[in-house]
């Protein structure tokens, strides 16, 4: 605290004039669903979810995130589920390998939850079907 006045003392608190308080935004309703909607209209800007930051990931980083199913530390399973839900998002849950879709598909220790073991179902039937046909 600074001491304007030599009788001043440290303990003496100074009373200053109580302003306005100015809002610079509107309290409408409308106003804040309109913020709202823009900034939401930024973060998908070219169709991509920019708010998320899995959009900036290597395709090759994601697969090798989840291909590699051998730890089961709780860290490693929610980043293979975030993984894997991401490459179900960007449409390329084709490009994982098949060893690795079985683990998903067959979920022995009931890591995942029931969308991703039905996905890799999914992919796997799908691959059965192209080599049986």
């Amino acid at each position: 605290m600074a001491w304007n006045n030599v009788g001043e003392k440290k303990g003496d608190v100074k009373k200053g004039v109580v302003g306005k308080v100015v809002s610079l935004r509107s309290a409408s309703k409308d106003s804040s669903e309109s913020a709202e909607s823009s900034k939401g209209q930024l973060a998908r800007e070219g169709g991509k979810d920019l708010s998320g930051g899995m959009e900036i990931l290597e395709p090759e980083f994601l697969l090798s995130v989840v291909e590699n199913t051998k730890d089961d530390d709780s860290n490693d399973i929610t980043m293979r589920r975030l993984t894997f839900y991401e490459l179900l998002r960007r449409n390329q849950i084709n490009t994982i390998d098949s060893n690795s879709l079985k683990v998903y598909a067959v979920n022995e220790h009931r890591f995942y939850d029931k969308t991703i073991q039905c996905e890799a179902i999914k992919v796997l039937a799908e691959r059965t079907k192209q080599k049986g046909a």
